[in-house]
C-alpha cells in the first residue's frame, strides 16, 4: 500500500485530465469499489494511454449493460480479483480482459449481449433500480454522441437534474391513448385485468418510468410546470436546455406511449455505440 500510495490517490481523488478520470468516476457513480486491486494492477503494469481507454471502455460496458438490465454486483469481487490475477501473470492486454469478461456466465456474471440489453433499455422500469447520479452519468453520456466537433462544450455548474418526460402524476392532465382519463390506485385494484382503460393505465404506468421517458435538465422543472400537458411542458423544458439530447424533442408534437418507444429505440441505437459489447 505504501508503495501504491500514489495510484490509490490518483483511484480515489483523479484529476480530470487524467487517464483514469473516466473509469474512476464512472466507478464511484456506479459505487463499484471491488474494481480498485484490477485499477491497481493496471497503473502497476504503467500500460499505454491508447491501452487504458481500451480497457476502460470495456469496464464500462460491462458494468453499465449489467446494471441496465438490474444484474447484480455481489461476484465482482471474485471477478476483479481474477482479472488481477491474470494482470499479474504479463496478461496486460485490453482483448485478454474483454475475452475474460465474456466468458463470465449466469445473473452473477454475464455481459448482457445485445439482445438482453435491447429488451431492458427499452422495457425495464429503471427509474429507481438505477439512482438519480447513475441515470446522470449515462444520459451525460448519450448527450456526448448528439455533439460534433462544431458543437459548444457545455458544463453543468451543478449537477443536472433527472426529469420525467411524462409525468409520474400524469392522470390528472395526459389522456390514454383513447381520450379516457387514466385510473387511479384505487380504481385500479378494483378493476378486472380485462378492462381496456385499466390495461392502458398499467401500461402507461411502466412506460413514464423507462428510458425513453428519462433525461436530464440543468435546472430542474418545478412540479407545476413537470405536470403540465406536453404542448405546455415541451416549450418550458426547452426554455430550460440546451443539451442537444433534449432539442431533438421539440420536433414531437404528441408524447405518449408510441413516442416514448420510439426515443427509447432511437436511445438505445447511440448506447449500443457508446457501450458495445
Amino acid at each position: 500500500m505504501a508503495r501504491q500510495g500514489d495510484h490509490f490517490r490518483r483511484i480515489l481523488a483523479p484529476n480530470s485530465d487524467d487517464i483514469v478520470f473516466e473509469l474512476c468516476s464512472f466507478l464511484e457513480v456506479y459505487d463499484i469499489r471491488t474494481a480498485y486491486p484490477l485499477l491497481l494492477a493496471l497503473l502497476d503494469a504503467e500500460i499505454e494511454d491508447a491501452q487504458w481507454k481500451k480497457i476502460s471502455a470495456t469496464l464500462e460496458s460491462y458494468l453499465l449493460r449489467r446494471a441496465v438490465c438490474t444484474l447484480g454486483t455481489k461476484n465482482y469481487n471474485r471477478i476483479f480479483l481474477a482479472l488481477t490475477r491474470e494482470l499479474r501473470k504479463g496478461n496486460v492486454d485490453s482483448d485478454r480482459i474483454r475475452e475474460l469478461l465474456l466468458a463470465q456466465s449466469g445473473e452473477s456474471g454475464v455481459w448482457p449481449d445485445d439482445v438482453a440489453f435491447r429488451d431492458a433499455w427499452l422495457n425495464k422500469p429503471l427509474y429507481g433500480p438505477l439512482n438519480s447520479p447513475k441515470l446522470i452519468h449515462l444520459f451525460e453520456r448519450l448527450n456526448q454522441t448528439y455533439m460534433s466537433s462544431k458543437s459548444e462544450a457545455l458544463a453543468f455548474a451543478m449537477p443536472p437534474s433527472v426529469e420525467h418526460l411524462m409525468p409520474q402524476d400524469w392522470t390528472a392532465n395526459w389522456r390514454l391513448p383513447d381520450g379516457t382519463k387514466g385510473m387511479d390506485i384505487v380504481e385500479l385494484s378494483a378493476a378486472k385485468e380485462t378492462d381496456l382503460r385499466a390495461v392502458a393505465t398499467r401500461k402507461r404506468e411502466a412506460a413514464v418510468q423507462t428510458l425513453g421517458n428519462l433525461t436530464i435538465l440543468s435546472t430542474g422543472l418545478n412540479t407545476a410546470q413537470s405536470n403540465l400537458p406536453w404542448e405546455q411542458k415541451k416549450p418550458a423544458m426547452m426554455k430550460h436546455s440546451l443539451l442537444p439530447l433534449n432539442q431533438h424533442l421539440i420536433k414531437k408534437e404528441v408524447w405518449d406511449e408510441t413516442a416514448i418507444r420510439e426515443r427509447g429505440e432511437e436511445l438505445l441505437k447511440r448506447a449500443l455505440t457508446a457501450w458495445p459489447r
